[in-house]
C-alpha cells in the first residue's frame, strides 16, 4: 500500500496498482472496477465539495449498497468528511435525537425517503439531496485535485450509532488513523488477497459493516454486496453467495444459526468459501458444531470480538476440534490483536491475575475518538489507565467481564452493566426503559433479558401503570420510538412495579415474574 496518512490516499494507491480488478461484485455478471470505483468516487467529491461539505463536516446517508453508496463513502473519505450511515427503518424520533447529535453539513440517500423521515430531516434542519448516479455526474473530474482539503489521520472517518443508556443513542467517532491500523491486521489475520470475494450481508449502518467495507475495498479484494431482502430469504442469501463466489463469509451467529435451522446451507453449498467469521454476540458451543462439521475442515472458523469504540474487531480466535470437548459455553475470544493491548481491571485499579474475572479494558491505535458531542460519556468510557504511571495512557473500559488464561486467550463471562447483544445489536435496556416512561399513562418501566436458551434470549418488559392499556397498543407506540430489533417480545402491565429497600423497581422481584419462555 506504501505510505499513506489517510484512507482516501489508500484507497488511489490500490486503484491505482490494480484498476481492472473488480472491486464490487454486483451479481448478474456486473462488477465495478477499482479504477471505475475510484474516478467515480471523484466526482462524488467534488459534487460534494459544491454542496457546502468539507473536512471535519459530518455527511448523513440513506444508502442501499449500489455502487454510487460505496462511492459516496469513499468520496467523504477524500475529503475529510466524516460520514454516518442511518438506518431508513428507524423511528423518526429515536433519528431526530441522532440527528440533533451529529448536526449532518447534508444528507443523501439513494432511495424515495418515508415522509416521516424527510419531516425529522427538515425538523433538524438538515438538507437532504437525493444522491447523483454515475450518469449524471459525468461533467465533474474523475481525479482529485489541490482544491481538496488535506486529510489527517487524527481527521473523524465515519461515525457510528449505537445504544445509549441515557436513552440517546451513542455516536462512536473513529479516526482515518484508527482503521489505517485496523486493516493490515485484518488482511494478515484473514489472509486476505485480492483474490478473496468478501460478502457484504451486514447493514451498512451496522458495525460489523465497518470489516465488510475495509477488508474487503482497502485489502484489494472484492466485495459483494447483498441488499436486505435477499438476506431476508435464506434460500435466495444461500444461492447468491453460492454463485457469487465469495470466500470469506462475515455476520452475527443469528443469521448463521437461522440458515442452518432452516437446512438451507449444506454442504457444497459455497464451493468457493475458505473462512466463516463470525461475531457481534455469543455462538453456543452446541449450534457451532454443527456449522463447524459442515464445513471444517475445507474453511476456517473463526469467532471474532470487538466494541464499536475499538474499530469493529480487535481479537480473533480459530476453532479446532478440541474446542468442542466440552459442548458447553461459548468459545474464546482469542488474544488482542497485535496492534490492540488489553487489561483486566478487578476494580477501579486493580489488575485481574490469570483466571480472575475483570473488565476488559482495550488500550491502542484502534480506540476511537470518543463519543460525538457527548465529553461527558466520552470521559467516562475513554478513561486514563490507572496503571500506567510515566504518562497518561488513554483506554476504553468495554464494560464487558473476562477472563484471561496463562496462554493469552480472553473469555466472555458477561457484563458489568444492563447491555445486552440481541440479534447482534449492543442494546442498552435503559433506552428501552426512557421510551416506555416517554409514554403516555406509563409510570415506571423495567426492561429485563430472558435467556430463552443457551446464550440466546427474549426482550421483557414489565410496565407499571394503573390506566387500561394492554401489550399491542404500547408495542405499537414504540414503534414510533425504537428500531423493531429493541421492542420487547412480552409487555407486562401491572398496576405498580415492586420496589426494593431503596424504593427503586426490585429488578429481582420482577425477575421471579418473567413469563415462561
Amino acid at each position: 500500500m506504501g505510505y499513506v496518512y489517510n484512507l482516501g490516499l489508500a484507497f488511489e494507491s490500490l486503484a491505482f496498482s490494480q484498476p481492472e480488478r473488480p472491486a464490487l461484485v454486483l451479481g448478474g455478471g456486473r462488477t465495478l472496477s477499482y479504477g471505475d470505483l475510484d474516478r467515480l468516487a471523484n466526482r462524488l467529491a467534488h459534487w460534494l465539495r459544491s454542496r457546502g461539505v468539507g473536512r471535519r463536516d459530518v455527511l448523513g446517508l440513506f444508502n442501499g449498497k449500489t455502487g454510487e453508496a460505496y462511492a459516496s463513502m469513499l468520496a467523504a473519505l477524500k475529503i475529510g468528511a466524516a460520514y454516518v450511515n442511518f438506518d431508513d427503518q428507524n423511528p423518526p424520533q429515536r433519528l431526530a435525537r441522532i440527528l440533533a447529535t451529529c448536526r449532518p453539513r447534508l444528507v443523501i440517500a439513494d432511495h424515495d425517503l418515508a415522509p416521516e423521515i424527510e419531516h425529522a430531516c427538515a425538523a433538524a434542519g438538515t438538507p437532504v439531496t437525493r444522491l447523483p448516479d454515475a450518469e449524471s455526474l459525468t461533467g465533474w473530474p474523475t481525479t482529485r485535485s489541490g482544491e481538496m482539503p488535506r486529510v489527517t489521520g487524527g481527521d473523524p472517518a465515519y461515525l457510528m450509532f449505537t445504544s445509549g443508556s441515557t436513552g440517546n443513542p451513542k455516536g462512536v467517532v473513529v479516526s482515518h488513523a484508527s482503521v489505517l491500523n485496523f486493516i493490515p491486521w485484518a488482511a494478515d489475520e484473514f489472509g486476505i488477497t485480492p483474490q478473496d470475494v468478501l460478502t457484504g450481508v451486514n447493514p451498512p449502518y451496522f458495525d460489523n459493516s465497518v470489516f465488510d467495507f475495509y477488508a474487503s475495498l482497502f485489502t484489494g479484494a472484492a466485495l459483494a454486496p447483498i441488499g436486505r431482502d435477499t438476506v431476508a430469504a435464506p434460500r435466495e442469501l444461500v444461492r447468491r453467495v453460492g454463485k457469487l463466489g465469495c470466500t470469506l463469509w462475515f455476520s452475527v451467529p443469528s443469521l448463521l444459526i437461522y440458515l442452518m435451522t432452516m437446512r438451507q446451507l449444506r454442504a457444497g453449498s459455497w464451493p468457493a468459501l475458505r473462512c466463516v467469521v463470525f461475531g457481534g454476540e455469543g455462538y453456543p458451543k452446541r449450534e457451532l458444531k454443527k456449522l463447524f462439521d459442515l464445513f471444517h475442515p475445507t474453511a476456517r472458523l473463526v469467532n471474532v470480538y470487538g466494541p464499536t469504540e475499538c474499530t469493529c474487531i480487535c481479537s480473533a480466535y480459530t476453532l479446532s476440534e478440541g474446542d468442542f470437548l466440552d459442548p458447553n459455553g461459548l468459545a474464546p475470544l482469542g488474544k488482542p490483536a497485535a496492534n490492540v493491548s488489553c487489561l483486566l481491571l478487578k476494580d477501579a485499579d486493580t489488575p485481574a491475575r490469570p483466571g480472575e474475572v475483570g473488565e476488559l479494558c482495550l488500550l491502542g491505535p484502534q480506540l476511537a475518538i470518543g463519543y460525538y458531542n457527548d465529553a461527558e460519556r466520552t470521559a467516562i468510557s475513554f478513561a486514563t489507565n490507572p496503571r500506567c504511571m510515566d504518562f497518561p495512557e488513554r483506554m476504553y473500559r468495554t464494560g464487558d467481564l473476562v477472563r484471561q488464561d496463562e496462554q493469552g486467550l480472553l473469555y466472555f463471562v458477561g457484563r458489568i452493566d444492563n447491555q445486552i447483544k440481541h440479534l447482534g445489536y449492543r442494546i442498552e435496556l435503559e433506552e428501552i426503559e426512557a421510551a416506555l416512561q416517554s409514554l403516555p399513562q406509563v409510570t415506571q418501566a423495567v426492561a429485563i433479558y430472558q435467556r430463552v436458551r443457551e446464550q440466546h434470549g427474549r426482550i421483557v418488559a414489565f410496565v407499571g401503570s394503573r390506566a387500561a392499556i394492554d401489550e399491542s397498543a404500547l408495542r405499537d407506540a414504540l414503534h414510533d420510538r425504537l428500531p423493531a430489533y429493541m421492542i420487547p417480545g412480552h409487555i407486562a402491565v401491572l398496576a405498580e412495579l415492586p420496589r426494593n429497600a431503596n424504593g427503586k423497581a426490585d429488578r429481582q422481584a420482577l425477575a421471579q415474574r418473567l413469563p415462561p419462555p
